[in-house]
């Protein structure tokens, strides 16, 4: 004797449910949040090579890496290659730059909100002043200031 199974029927579930708090709390309801649209990354390793041959913007010295911002960005993702600057990798004896500013260990998380814009400003305005650009690259539409950057 064979039993005919019955298939799996899944039920569909709302994406965001009502959450409903207990004890001291009111009945809260959670609201849908506002998507946000995502902006075009830029990926260039032309550049990135570019920025790792500059000394570091912190101390001057090196061997460098192309340091991207710690702003706009998700977890585990990495922001367009045009925001980055030179930082310098770990030595014998020091961690480096790199890795001592994406720990918070230089600066505040307001300083490096506030720096970092400016310091990928700095290193695309000296790329593009010593006529490096890469050809194919497009430039960023607008620097921190508001003005629109020329090649």
């Amino acid at each position: 004797m064979t039993f005919a199974r019955k298939p799996y029927e899944r039920k569909p579930q709302p994406l965001y449910a009502p959450v409903e708090r207990r004890g001291t709390y009111a009945r809260a309801v959670t609201e849908i949040p506002v998507s946000v649209p995502k902006t075009e990354i830029v990926r260039s390793e032309a550049y990135r090579r570019l920025v790792a041959a500059m000394p570091c913007i912190a101390c001057g010295c090196g061997p460098c890496q192309a340091a991207h911002p710690n702003t706009d960005k998700g977890m585990a993702m990495k922001t367009d290659d045009r925001l980055c600057f030179p930082l310098c990798g770990p030595q014998p004896g020091r961690p480096g730059c790199h890795a001592l500013f994406d720990q918070g260990a230089m600066f505040s998380k307001a300083a490096r909100r506030a720096i970092e814009p400016a310091w990928g400003a700095d290193t695309r305005r000296r790329i593009l002043a010593n006529g490096q650009w890469p050809q194919r690259l497009p430039l960023l539409n607008t620097t921190p200031e508001g003005q629109k950057e020329t090649p």
